[in-house]
């Protein structure tokens, strides 16, 4: 087994002139459209799948498994939560309607079954993410007390495992965000703000991302899966990959590939 783990362990005001208030008014009833507009589902795989573009967190926390590259099992894979003894009681419940749209939404390549354990912190075996709370999280190997996830990876982007540390009182949206999004799909933050709310993304990141936020995936997360899941791509395409695929966006600098 020990060999088996020999793999990647990672853990805007106006200046010048016044305004009158109705010229005031009209600026902010535009600003208020901006934020309204939807956001473009290009952009919505670059943020959640790449950690790239212009939708993705604004102090840059993008908290991807690894950056500019597809982080996911291989298709065709079975994943295991596995859940430990200290977690909150009716978690398995709530994670089990989180996994529920996996099967659909990736149009069978990927599916996830719950299942508690007697172990109060199981270790990932191959294609399993366990589930544990800790008092002090940095004790068990994250780097402060605000919990964390450990991947483990079988190659570039290539997920094998993974392990969520909660501390206490941690709600059940944050475990399903860490259990769900981040180390069963691979995804990574995108800004709540710029997609009209936390409400829009189970993976929404930003000051709001408490108050409302989305208790699993959403309409926004699922239509993003979809895409790349019904593409010919395969966890570890890099970003060049989702450009050919037309799945993204050019980026500003970003030239065209001759053809």
């Amino acid at each position: 087994m020990a060999g088996l783990w020999g793999v990647l362990l990672v853990l805007a005001s106006g200046c010048g002139r016044g305004q009158t208030p109705t010229e005031s008014n009209g600026l902010a009833e535009t600003r208020r459209g901006e934020a309204r507009e939807a956001p473009r589902p290009a952009e919505v795989i670059d943020a959640l799948f790449l950690g790239t573009g212009p939708l993705i967190p604004r102090d840059g926390l993008t908290r991807c498994p690894t950056q500019a590259i597809w982080s996911g099992y291989p298709r065709g894979t079975a994943v295991r939560v596995r859940l430990g003894s200290r977690v909150p009681a009716g978690l398995r419940e709530t994670l089990e309607a989180a996994v529920a749209p996996l099967s659909d939404a990736t149009g069978g390549a990927l599916v996830a079954t719950v299942e508690p354990t007697a172990d109060p912190d199981p270790q990932p075996g191959v294609n399993e993410v366990t589930v544990t709370e800790a008092a002090r999280p940095r004790s068990a190997g994250c780097s402060s007390d605000a919990g964390c996830v450990e991947y483990r990876f079988a190659g570039r982007g290539l997920l094998m495992g993974a392990r969520v540390i909660g501390p206490p009182g941690r709600s059940f949206g944050e475990y399903v965000r860490d259990t769900v999004g981040h180390a069963t799909l691979g995804l990574c933050r995108i800004d709540a703000r710029l997609i009209g709310g936390p409400e829009n993304s189970l993976m929404s990141s930003g000051p709001e991302r408490d108050a409302g936020a989305a208790p699993g995936l959403t309409g926004l997360d699922l239509e993003a899966i979809r895409a790349v899941y019904a593409s010919s791509l395969n966890p570890g395409a890099p970003r060049s990959a989702f450009l050919a695929a037309r799945l993204v966006n050019l980026q500003a600098g970003q030239l065209p590939r001759p053809r």
